[in-house]
């Protein structure tokens, strides 16, 4: 090799000199080659790492060249303008190539950069301290130089290492997370990170092939130029890590990739935040480790190519609903790699779509209790009309009777008129009143309260003492009632019609017993029985409905009553029925449930 130097004004030109200066003219050209990545995640501090080991390698070269001991450590102290940034760059590299922002704070950065600083005065100011190098000399037969060096030395060794180590694990890590496709492009740049470190070594500890000579910044230039090739060839800034990082991220839906054995390879921090144990790692978990309560879902989703269903999950304590999404993943040959499972959170749909649903039953229901009233007052105006008719009739009849021949009538004969007048005039407002009451109940809402039932049937047979007395009846009632929620007015009216009807309809004299039972379903259930004939079973399906009067020979009426006894009851969230064998004497059992209080 010394025949091919050329010595020019103390400077030897050999083809090593040649070969670190290019090496720092194509560090410069892959600066500029990154410009069009500049954006890109990473590349800035690549760049300067580019730019640090150009400054090394030129620097370097002239101090490898020199022939004059105070000319070659001149070029050294220069060098380390380039040699602190290379790690520090490298380290700050791979944070943010793989993503772990929450390192790469403002503050840190200028620390780590502003450490590395001050590690340029140490060879610098070492005439005074003689703490980076302790002494340094020729070696004559290598031109090379020999250095002892100082502890300043081996802190700052200490400091690159640190960061050197650093970002080889950091890129390491990362590509352990990606699928086997995107593995085979990180290889290159997980293993050229290794070549500052090692030739770092061969030169500190002298085992080296060329006595004296520094491979380090060749290696940093050759890592950064194998990356630019992949770069190239393998387009690695236009998929993975890049891509993925800035997707798999912003992104709010939370996204899974398994791969074929159900092992967890990649995740972001959207599915992250779904897991319970959040400080638990989950690369390398089994899929039925991180969701053991979905054994049959994970079923699903491997016996299927693509898949979609919704699920619910408590997170926090909240009902959330997922849309879930399976993809299978396939690789260059088309062989399956593995499951793509991406979870949107519909909650809010699901809530919308909810309340509407409510809002349709809500309007169904009241087109339904419209239906109903026109069909009551339908079936009332063909019921009710008649009767309404006829008292009227009677009362107008009365009058024209009266004001015709009201000389010539007795007073025996104005009275009789008189209670005709009277009772048709009760008929009137009887049914009026009850018109009254259906109208209120269809359109009150009432919060229900607990009832004292036994002061409701107590006034209740107050306001129809009178029926009771002119027929005769004879009521049994029990002294201890159950409380019910209800509306205490309401189940007044409740009980007024089915005593009325016990009277009306019983037996001669009516005998009418009252009770209560407590069912297994935590209601109360209240009950009427009379003597009278009993009811057929076809009776029995009409009398609740339309305006039904079955016995117009023994009792009148207009068939109001019932009707209403359902409407309250159903308005109370209770139902109401009849139980009958048809069978005289042994009449008819009326009843109505409500819950107990």
């Amino acid at each position: 090799m010394n025949n091919l130097e050329l010595n020019v004004a103390n400077f030897n030109i050999s083809p090593l000199f040649i070969l670190l200066l290019t090496g720092g003219l194509l560090g410069i050209i892959t600066f500029f080659f990154l410009q069009r990545y500049k954006e890109t995640p990473g590349v800035r501090f690549w760049q300067i790492w580019q730019i640090a080991t150009s400054i090394w390698a030129f620097t370097y070269a002239f101090e490898y060249a020199s022939t004059e001991l105070e000319t070659k450590i001149m070029w050294s102290k220069f060098s380390y303008f380039g040699i602190v940034y290379c790690s520090v760059s490298f380290f700050f590299f791979s944070l943010e190539f793989s993503s772990q922002f929450r390192l790469l704070k403002k503050k840190f950065i200028i620390v780590m950069y502003s450490i590395a600083t001050l590690f340029i005065l140490s060879p610098f100011t070492n005439d005074i301290h003689h703490l980076h190098w302790i002494s340094y000399s020729i070696n004559t037969e290598a031109q090379t130089t020999n250095y002892t060096y100082g502890p300043f030395f081996w802190l700052f060794f200490t400091f690159s290492y640190i960061t050197l180590i650093g970002g080889i694990f950091n890129i390491g890590m990362f590509c352990v997370r990606l699928s086997n496709h995107y593995k085979r492009q990180m290889y290159l740049l997980f293993f050229s990170s290794f070549l500052p470190m090692l030739g770092n070594l061969i030169y500190v500890f002298h085992i080296n092939p060329v006595p004296g000579f520094d491979w380090t910044p060749f290696s940093f230039l050759l890592t950064g130029i194998l990356v630019a090739i992949n770069i190239s060839q393998f387009n690695m800034f236009d998929l993975v890590p890049f891509a993925r990082n800035k997707l798999m991220e912003i992104i709010p839906d939370a996204i899974l990739i398994v791969n074929k054995s159900l092992r967890i390879a990649d995740y972001n921090q959207a599915f992250r935040d779904l897991i319970i144990d959040n400080k638990k790692e989950l690369i390398g978990q089994q899929l039925e480790a991180i969701i053991p309560q979905r054994k049959e879902l994970i079923e699903m989703v491997i016996s299927n190519s693509e898949y979609q269903t919704e699920i619910s999950l408590i997170i926090n304590g909240e009902c959330r609903h997922f849309d879930l999404q399976t993809v299978t993943l396939f690789d260059q040959k088309k062989e399956s790699t593995g499951l793509l499972i991406i979870l949107k959170d519909v909650t809010r749909h699901f809530l919308a779509e909810e309340e509407i649903k409510e809002a349709n039953i809500q309007l169904t229901d009241e087109i339904q209790e419209k239906e109903k009233l026109i069909g009551d007052l339908d079936a009332f105006s063909h019921t009710v009309a008649h009767d309404l008719q006829n008292m009227l009739g009677a009362i107008v009849s009365a009058s024209n009777l009266i004001k015709s021949g009201v000389n010539d009538m007795s007073k025996e004969e104005l009275l009789e008129i008189n209670e005709m007048i009277n009772l048709a005039s009760n008929k009137t407002i009887h049914i009026t009143q009850e018109l009254l009451t259906l109208a209120s109940v269809r359109q009150q809402e009432i919060q229900p309260v607990p009832v004292n039932m036994q002061l409701v049937v107590q006034e209740s047979i107050n306001r129809i003492q009178d029926m009771i007395v002119s027929k005769n009846a004879q009521l049994k009632i029990p002294e201890q009632w159950p409380i019910v929620l209800g509306h205490e007015s309401w189940l007044e009216e409740v009980w007024i019609n089915y005593i009325s009807n016990a009277i009306k309809y019983g037996g001669t004299p009516p005998e009418i017993e009252l009770g209560s039972t407590i069912l297994p379903d935590g209601r109360a259930k209240y009950w009427i029985h009379d003597n009278g004939k009993g009811l057929s079973s076809q009776e029995i399906t009409l009398i609740f409905n339309k305006f039904t009067r079955l016995d117009t020979l023994r009792a009148q009426g207009h068939g109001l009553g019932l009707s209403i006894v359902k409407r309250i009851i159903e308005k109370q969230n209770g139902e109401v029925g009849i139980e009958s064998k048809n069978i005289p004497g042994e009449g008819s059992t009326f009843f109505f449930i409500l819950p107990l209080a």
